[in-house]
């Protein structure tokens, strides 16, 4: 049996092979490290297009692209100018002109223009993230440990570590935070330090029916027609520091920012993209992918659907909701058709089936070899052996959370019930957590009862109740079967219905001052109130402590083996993988190329303004803006025009990997000019957090001169085309400017 120690001894034995080891190539797939670029073949880029030198994108000592690339909000954004000027998504800016929203301003709907500096609108709770330096610690984070360290002993000291490092590498007073992330399941460690500017402003955003043409059902869909983008600017103090929002703020001063092309891309050009895509499990073993798939996403599935119905059901009636929650559906919508993408994507490829294969291969490869079997042959089974444990405890587990954590309301309900308990406990034998549990909750109330949508917790209530119902027999959950258990069909029904319904409605949690003051009653005040929901979600708190517990046993299981997988298949086959992705700064590559999405069909992989004008309805998604519809009528197209004059490009495909958190990043060409903006990736291509389908797998992104076009012909934010370092501009464009 391999010990801990043995464990150790193998981790840190696999730094020394991965640093040996180019990073390998699989196609045009990977999310490469900014600091690994130069292992790329870097003669077959060229080849390719590639047509400026790898320290123009990434250069640890002076200004690169590497510098223009930010992280805003959940997704990506670029500097276009020297006075911080900031390109992204609709998508990713729309928290912020949902917030400054109401309903006599809807600037999620219907855009914003600022006419000069002074009109810039904060971004309410936005901040902007740039890359300092990135360095691989790897040997200090694992500085200590020797074969003798027990796992336990093991996971506390880089823990230890990885705060040393952080705390040695913050500069709070700068602006500069640092992070320690783990690489491949822990085979590596890297250092990130960010500057972090908290002053950022809305320049332009176009409508909705532009930002966000052809809505939910467009979402993940080639062909596309959107102008998913907005621009912002940065702020900073007159000292040049990172400042919140004041009017006397002046623009950030970018170390580096992005050219941009007129000249377009044609099939088969070269591309690149940088930034920063938020998670990948490419290296998971059979197991997890079959957890996930038939288990796992559709039980999210069913949660986000529901949550999704309850929302708009609660915005019909309420205007001002409805506004308000906008970007709350957005974002359930767009998490909804994700995951049920990938549950169909992982079926039809057979991902789990394929994983099998090739750990049935890895066996054999163990078993050829005595020194293998020492280091690898406890790897599969022990893996095997945690997710039959944790599959006996789902989907209870899953459900039991959610009914604990998808109100606030309902879990403050247990924590009351829990402090009274413990008021009739000696002081000595109190939990003080809980005392202070209690006080924050206390503290939060007025929030968390000014945003609360209770028609909403009603209708989720009962659908988790429903759930529980049709839970098998050996997962029942108790309080649940305590209240409901001995009622069937509709009798049931209509008892699960009551039970929300009162909860919602009870004065005791209607307003902050109602819910404080239950903090201050004993058991027995309490019990006089009758509202089931104290005692229900009290046993549901422990019940959900139990399920955190059994988590927290399978995450080590899984922590100390599947890092020896990785290793084992990357010893196999003598190659170094590239690191999943995890919210870090990364580099892909691939081409402007269309796809075959099914039989007897072809996508193209470009689109154009036509195509905007063909799926016009007059009603949302398709309601395209009049304004938009005259220009199309007179071809006033200006600058932007395709070659014949007839038409504006608008959105284009391309085999670059990417996955969410790559919104808003930047396309370029082979000499580093920004072409368009990420913004989606197609239907065919999701369960990419899983693997990359190379033959169907896009991305799709806003094409440059459609964000130009869009900005001065239709937004009447042409003047920040005065801004821009625009290369193969036509004469008219270049005197306008």
């Amino acid at each position: 049996m391999t010990s801990n120690s043995r464990v150790t001894a193998l981790l840190l034995s696999i730094l020394l092979f991965v640093t040996i080891v180019p990073v390998s190539v699989l196609g045009d797939e990977g999310m490469f490290l900014p600091d690994t670029l130069n292992q790329l073949p870097l003669k077959r880029l060229q080849q390719k297009g590639l047509k400026i030198p790898i320290t123009d994108i990434y250069n640890p000592n002076g200004p690169s692209i590497k510098d223009a690339i930010v992280i805003v909000d959940g997704g990506t954004g670029e500097f276009l100018s020297p006075e911080g000027l900031l390109l992204t998504n609709h998508h990713v800016a729309f928290d912020a002109l949902v917030a400054a929203s109401d309903a006599s301003k809807d600037y999620a709907s219907n855009g914003y223009l600022a006419k000069n500096r002074s009109e810039e609108m904060p971004a309410r709770n936005y901040t902007v993230q740039i890359t300092q330096q990135l360095k691989d610690v790897t040997a200090e984070v694992l500085s200590g440990i020797t074969d003798a360290t027990s796992q336990p002993d093991r996971n506390a000291a880089i823990v230890a570590n990885s705060r040393a490092i952080v705390a040695a590498n913050s500069k709070p007073a700068d602006g500069i935070t640092a992070e320690v992330v783990p690489l491949n399941e822990g085979l590596s460690y890297y250092l990130f330090t960010y500057l972090k500017l908290r002053d950022v402003r809305i320049v332009y955003a176009p409508p909705k029916n532009i930002g966000y043409f052809g809505g939910d059902p467009d979402n993940f869909e080639w062909p596309r027609h959107c102008g998913d983008f907005t621009f912002m600017r940065v702020y900073v103090g007159a000292d040049g520091k990172p400042a919140d929002y004041a009017a006397t703020n002046v623009p950030y001063k970018p170390a580096k920012f992005l050219s941009l092309s007129m000249g377009g891309v044609k099939e088969n050009d070269f591309v690149m993209v940088m930034g920063y895509p938020g998670s990948t499990r490419r290296y998971r073993e059979s197991y997890s992918v079959a957890y996930n798939q038939e288990t796992a996403l559709p039980f999210q599935v069913d949660v986000f659907s529901k949550q999704m119905e309850a929302l708009q059901a609660a915005g019909k009636a309420d205007r001002e909701l409805q506004i308000r929650l906008q970007s709350r559906i957005f974002d359930i919508s767009n998490t909804l058709k994700d995951l049920e993408g990938s549950v169909l994507a992982l079926r039809r490829v057979g991902l789990a089936d394929q994983k099998r294969t090739n750990e049935a291969a890895f066996t054999r490869w163990i078993n050829e070899k005595p020194d293998r079997r020492t280091k690898y042959a406890e790897v599969l089974p022990s893996l095997q052996k945690g997710y039959e444990e944790l599959q006996k405890a789902q989907p209870r587990d899953s459900l039991v959370q959610q009914l604990g954590g998808f109100s606030d309301v309902l879990a403050i309900a247990g924590i009351v019930g829990n402090v009274a308990g413990e008021k009739e406990k000696p002081q000595a034998e109190r939990n003080p957590n809980l005392a202070m549990t209690a006080l924050r909750a206390r503290a939060a109330l007025p929030e968390i009862v000014a945003d609360r949508i209770p028609v909403f917790e009603r209708d989720m209530l009962s659908f988790y109740l429903r759930k529980a119902a049709g839970l098998p027999a050996g997962q029942k959950i108790e309080p649940v079967e305590k209240r409901f258990g001995s009622l069937s069909g509709d009798a049931r029904i209509r008892a699960e219905e009551n039970f929300a319904r009162v909860f919602v409605e009870s004065k005791n949690f209607a307003t902050a001052q109602s819910i404080s003051g239950l903090f201050d009653m004993t058991t027995a005040q309490l019990r006089q109130l009758n509202e089931p929901a104290i005692d229900f979600a009290a046993e549901l708190g422990a019940l959900s402590s139990q399920a955190v517990a059994r988590t927290r046993t399978f995450n080590a299981i899984v922590g100390r083996w599947r890092p020896l997988l990785v290793r084992g298949m990357t010893e196999m086959r003598s190659s170094n993988p590239y690191p999943d992705a995890n919210r870090t700064l990364r580099f892909t590559y691939g081409e402007v190329k269309g796809y075959v999405p099914h039989d007897a069909a072809i996508y193209q992989p470009f689109t154009n303004l036509s195509g905007v004008i063909e799926k016009d309805t007059g009603r949302e998604p398709f309601d395209v803006p009049e304004k938009l519809k005259q220009i199309y009528r007179a071809r006033d197209f200006g600058p932007y025009a395709t070659p014949d004059g007839q038409n504006v490009p608008v959105d284009f495909l391309s085999t670059t990997d990417i996955i969410g958190g790559n919104s808003g990043s930047p396309i370029m060409n082979g000499r580093g000019e920004q072409v368009g903006i990420i913004f989606d990736g197609n239907y065919e291509g999701l369960g990419n957090d899983f693997f990359f389908n190379e033959a169907q797998g896009r991305a799709i992104s806003v094409d440059i001169r459609y964000v130009l076009f869009i900005a001065d012909k239709f937004g009447g934010a042409g003047y920040l085309l005065k801004e821009l370092d625009i290369k193969n501009a036509p004469a008219s464009l270049r005197r306008a400017a």
